[in-house]
């Protein structure tokens, strides 16, 4: 009785170069900076608009909210967060940071949000 392969060499070969080209496009894409402007608003009111792409090197700012909360957000080219605030639960800074068009992060107590929009802001969510 004679086996038959299930896939050849050659299929083989060919599976694992298309298996790398989507690899190296996820990663270079997925990568590449897509936030052009940071907005940042204190009670629903715009306060700030930042164009990341135009910085040279990081800056931050500090903004008053509501209930006397202070919060401060750095900025650089290719990002901005809350890297400070004097709320209880510091949630906003454990957000982290901010690189594509379409993240948000919120100081609740303070009632003051950062927003990154760009030309695109491509899916309206991604899972990790």
């Amino acid at each position: 009785m004679e086996t038959k392969k299930l896939i050849t060499l050659r299929g083989a070969v060919f599976f694992l170069a298309l298996l790398l080209v989507a690899a190296i496009l996820f990663f270079w894409l997925d990568s590449s900076p897509q936030a052009v402007t940071a907005t940042v608003e204190v009670d629903g009111s715009p306060v700030l608009t930042q164009n990341l792409t135009a910085l040279e090197e990081p800056s931050a700012a500090t903004f008053s909210g509501t209930d006397g909360h202070t919060v401060t957000i750095e900025f650089t080219p290719t990002s901005a967060r809350f890297l400070s605030s004097t709320c209880p639960d510091q949630t906003c800074v454990r957000t982290g940071t901010l690189t594509h068009a379409g993240e948000t992060a919120l100081c609740l107590p303070a009632r003051i949000s950062l927003r990154l929009t760009g030309p695109d802001a491509g899916f309206d969510a991604t899972t990790y």
